[in-house]
């Protein structure tokens, strides 16, 4: 079977997070936010949806019809928190009371196929077939969302019955869907395509499994499906779900490997992006992962706001044109969710630190600022500016963004390290432990922070079997005053690919240096919402590139950041 190519990849082992500034914000969203979203799904009618499916009480579908897709990833969102050691009986027991109710509607369908409004409201049009939309009806969305709930919650608790679901519904879309005379239908919201390659790893990662259930497990066509997800969009010759042709809006304009620049719904992209890099890394694709990096220069260098935003425009929620990035701009909150998975994906398939400072910038910023310090009001949108008009909101309509902040905060823990054969990798700079195995032996470290305020980075290396190699991210906002040392000898460290590459023992102490202070940042000159103006930013930006200037720019002994249209510090802002 095949494995992913990657060049880091998460800890094997365990992190445990003691931040001064995180662990609050973590703790506030566990115990808050996470029972606030389901309390606020179910008196949507989300589980209500899943009760009439199984009464067979037709036409009675309540709320949107991505909602069973919602109450899914809150549930992955939730199992990311119980797999790093977040403690919850009650939790544990209200999920498993959801897995029970969602097998039943599934069971009583008499296939795996599990979409609730669909089956509800309009049973003769899946896929938006006979009149339908798959772009509003979310099918593919819906049953990806429960690969996505079932591998996680199985992750984390060992527990059976939303994997046994979602593996139900692969088997049925994987005898459903395909090259002819299967039918030709790519999904109309991205996400399926990454949470089957999810579902594959998982069987790859634990093959008895499939001693384990009744359930027939067919990780090959699994594979073959997410491959056809990802290379049928632009081609429509065979194409059988409707709308036939679903245009940049869905990134289905052209084939992938012809997409020169990142379009239509920011959300979708960001997504099908996130699977492209996925399958890259799985089937050792050159062409996929230039096609995934090309997109992404082309959005970090011309399409990014300074708060880590995406996805300019109001009308279908979408990316603008080149350098259109007015202050008053929609970035949706999902859409920064789908570019922090996008540019994790990245950095296992690269191992260059650049996507982190891309990551680190949106966490700081958009992320935190979409949900108010209580922890139960949240924005759909995230404009830099606002005549006053703006406020967050205790619930929507369209309840998209709070099951995708618990997706990021969720797997929090996992954006902090990485490992290779060699060691790790330190990409986020946040307080706790790691503990990491590898194939010879066992590390573990302790950490002390103290961003945003200050950068006084401490590592100890508590325990190795043998010395390893240490790798930290150069934040891109770092200058040439950033001091490395050892047992209180600084050291110049060689330098690749973005990271400081240390070679470490046990005993080994590590400081990590920087003075911070507050800097004027200014936007490209084409950009021209932002002409005359600048912005602060607190923490210092690194050598200027073409695509952006500052006004203090000192010479720096780190290596040049990517071009963007910002030349960006680590900017906090107020939540």
């Amino acid at each position: 079977m095949i494995r992913p190519i990657e060049v880091n990849r998460p800890l094997t082992g365990s992190v445990r997070i003691d931040d001064p500034f995180w662990s609050p914000k973590l703790r506030t969203f566990f115990d808050i936010t996470l029972p606030d979203s389901f309390d606020k799904l179910e008196q949507d009618g989300a589980i209500e949806n899943y009760e009439n499916l199984i009464a067979g009480n037709l036409n009675t579908h309540k709320a949107c019809p991505w909602h069973d897709g919602l109450l899914l990833e809150t549930i992955r969102g939730a199992s990311d928190y119980l797999m790093r050691g977040e403690q919850s009986e009650d939790l544990i027991r209200r999920i498993d009371r959801y897995a029970e109710i969602i097998e039943r509607a599934q069971l009583s369908s008499g296939s795996g196929y599990l979409s609730t409004f669909t089956q509800l409201d309009r049973p003769h049009q899946r896929y938006g077939e006979n009149g339908g939309s798959i772009l509003w009806q979310h099918d593919l969305y819906n049953n990806g969302c429960l690969f996505e709930a079932g591998v996680h919650y199985y992750r984390a608790t060992g527990k059976m019955t939303l994997l046994e679901c979602a593996l139900r519904s692969a088997n049925d879309l994987c005898m459903t869907i395909g090259e002819p005379p299967k039918k030709w239908i790519v999904p109309g919201h991205s996400l399926p395509e990454y949470a089957l390659i999810e579902l594959y790893e998982l069987l790859m990662d634990e093959p008895d499994i499939s001693q384990r259930t009744s359930v027939p497990v067919l990780p090959a066509e699994y594979l073959r499906l997410a491959h056809f997800w990802i290379r049928g969009r632009g081609k429509h010759e065979h194409r059988t779900n409707h709308p036939q042709y679903m245009g940049e809006y869905a990134q289905d304009h052209a084939p992938i490997e012809k997409q020169f620049q990142a379009v239509g719904h920011a959300v979708r992209a960001t997504l099908f992006y996130t699977g492209v890099t996925r399958l890259a890394m799985l089937e050792g694709s050159g062409e996929l992962l230039a096609a995934s990096k090309r997109l992404w220069k082309n959005v970090t260098e011309r399409k990014l706001h300074v708060n880590g935003g995406v996805g300019a425009t109001h009308f279908e929620e979408k990316f603008g044109e080149d350098y259109d990035l007015p202050n008053s701009a929609y970035l949706e909150t999902c859409a920064t969710v789908g570019l922090i998975f996008w540019a994790e994906s990245l950095s296992r398939a690269t191992g260059h630190a650049e996507y982190y400072d891309v990551i680190e910038r949106a966490l700081y910023n958009l992320m935190l600022s979409s949900v108010s310090l209580q922890g139960d009001a949240y924005f759909y949108r995230n404009p830099l500016t606002s005549d006053g008009n703006d406020h967050r909101w205790a619930w929507h309509g369209c309840p998209c963004c709070p099951p995708m902040i618990h997706k990021t905060f969720g797997m929090f823990d996992k954006f902090i390290y990485a490992q290779d054969p060699f060691g790790l990798f330190v990409n986020l700079y946040a307080g706790g432990t790691a503990e990491a195995e590898f194939d010879w032996g066992f590390v573990r470290i302790r950490s002390h922070a103290s961003l945003p305020r200050h950068f006084t980075h401490s590592i100890q290396v508590e325990h190795a079997d043998m010395p390893f190699l240490m790798r930290l991210r150069i934040p891109g906002w770092t200058s040439g005053k950033a001091v490395i040392q050892i047992n209180g000898e600084t050291i110049q460290p060689e330098l690749m690919n973005g990271y400081a590459v240390l070679r470490v023992k046990q005993g080994d102490n590590i400081l990590f240096m920087e003075p911070l202070s507050p800097r004027r940042i200014e936007a490209h000159p084409y950009v021209r919402h932002d002409r005359g103006c600048v912005a602060i930013a607190y923490g210092h930006s690194s050598t200027a590139s073409r695509a952006w200037t500052t006004r203090e720019n000192p010479t720096s002994r780190w290596p040049e950041t990517p071009p963007s249209p910002w030349k960006i510090g680590l900017i906090c802002s107020a939540a």
